[in-house]
């Protein structure tokens, strides 16, 4: 993780404003634990497509995991000149244009990722039927960062601090439902983020101070993800889902 975080400190340094998410080791810890169950998910790798690869982060994680990475953006020409992540590390990116058509084959991806994507789109069924074109019958739809309507923080972030910037929000049944419409089954779903991670309202220096011990904080979230009702009221909720034929 330390080129990511060097490319961080290089970004933050050019004027990126949009980089809480990797600023502190706890922010890089959660998305190594993210790749992590990617790849238990599907150990034996394969074609994947970053949906929406924003800083690169999950691209250059799971390429190192044994993935054939495609990362996909919407940007008109070559990335921003704050993203030092995406230039240097050498991803297959490709640039559309179009917010909701891909410009992929057929059934030409055995595992699509969104993480933090899809509540974000224009066009939520036009995009999932997208996603379900390009996915092979039997291929996995990995959905992370989907934003939990019943979430602590969600709250609080639009309604004390007005920072959210999520378009929509989700529960666990109505993630299932939503993807059971566009051929999607559920293998397994779970809760995450229930404690903060981000810390975006706080100084700097303090968010960093509460970010520098990612291990300690990932344990505690583990256990209490697991404890209902304590974990109905996380930050997130996300699944793997099977194309069905």
């Amino acid at each position: 993780m330390a080129a990511l975080a060097r490319a961080v400190e290089r970004s933050l340094a050019e004027g990126c404003a949009g980089l809480y998410h990797l600023s502190t080791p706890l922010g890089r810890a959660g998305y190594l634990r993210k790749a992590d169950t990617v790849k238990h998910l599907n150990p034996d790798g394969g074609r994947l497509l970053d949906w929406g690869c924003g800083y690169g982060q999950m691209s250059f994680l799971l390429g190192n995991r044994g993935f054939e990475v495609v990362s996909y953006t919407i940007e008109a020409e070559e990335p921003s000149p704050w993203n030092s992540f995406l230039r240097e590390q050498n991803l297959n990116v490709v640039y559309g244009a179009d917010p909701v058509r891909l410009p992929f084959e057929d059934e030409s991806f055995a595992v699509v990722l969104s993480c933090g994507v899809l509540e974000h789109v224009e066009d939520e069924s036009g995009s999932l039927t997208e996603i379900r074109r390009i996915l092979r019958p039997g291929g996995l739809f990995i959905v992370m960062m989907l934003p939990n309507e019943w979430s602590y923080a969600e709250f609080m972030a639009r309604n004390v601090f007005r920072a959210s910037d999520h378009e929509r929000l989700y529960s666990m049944g109505k993630m299932c439902r939503l993807l059971s419409t566009f051929g999607f089954e559920a293998v397994e779903t779970w809760y995450s983020n229930i404690l903060p991670r981000n810390f975006t309202p706080l100084p700097e220096r303090f968010r960093q101070l509460l970010g520098a011990h990612p291990y300690i904080w990932q344990g505690v979230e583990a256990w209490l993800s697991k404890i209902p009702p304590v974990c109905w009221f996380s930050g997130v909720v996300e699944g793997v889902f099977v194309r069905l034929s």
